[in-house]
């Protein structure tokens, strides 16, 4: 087992920098002072409550685009991993047959979706679960076809279906922590 672990931690770490590891320097650089100036900025224009939920938002937007520049913009194109499979849950059956580095690789397909989840439902606290599902599914549709269409990845549905789904683990996530922390407030001003 420990073996094991050991090997899924590598899967794991060869996934993370395989994703971010193109993206220049001065990227990631635009996306932090662009982050900082919009804190100021809405901190003073609407306020501590307020300005979080606009915050929030900003780092939503700054995620999906650093989504789409690991997984598009900045992959370099390659005829060795474009192609597409449009088979639902392909990958299941390919790990069945022993191509196990498929677990991880969906693993982190639901694992890198899980933030957007938990910033839309700080960005739009009236958000519906099935909203939150939608556009984790629409983010992923658009990179998908994107990926498809520069020859920059590889498409499939197997993608969107883990990507969707880490969105939505992502707003459960969010909807657990403000209902827990929601019982909490209620209990403290029941004993007051």
């Amino acid at each position: 087992m420990n073996g094991y672990s050991t090997k899924m931690k590598d899967i794991f770490y060869q996934y993370v920098v395989g994703l971010y590891h193109n993206i220049p320097i001065n990227v990631y650089g635009g996306f932090v002072l662009v982050f900082l100036v919009g804190i100021m900025y809405m901190l003073s224009a609407f306020g501590l409550k307020r300005g979080l939920k606009h915050i929030a938002m900003l780092l939503l937007i700054e995620y999906v685009l650093l989504l789409f520049c690991s997984t598009v913009l900045f992959r370099k194109a390659s005829a060795v991993i474009w192609g597409y499979d449009f088979h639902p849950f392909w990958s299941y059956a390919a790990i069945r047959q022993g191509f196990y580095s498929l677990i991880s690789e969906n693993i982190m397909n639901v694992v890198v979706f899980v933030p957007v989840g938990i910033l839309l439902g700080i960005a739009i606290q009236t958000i519906k679960w099935w909203q939150a599902l939608l556009i984790g599914c629409g983010i992923s549709i658009c990179i998908e076809v994107l990926q498809f269409v520069t020859h920059r990845g590889f498409s499939e549905f197997d993608d969107v279906f883990h990507n969707s789904l880490g969105c939505l683990i992502g707003f459960w996530i969010y909807r657990l922590f403000v209902a827990s922390s929601s019982r909490l407030i209620l209990s403290v001003n029941l004993r007051l």
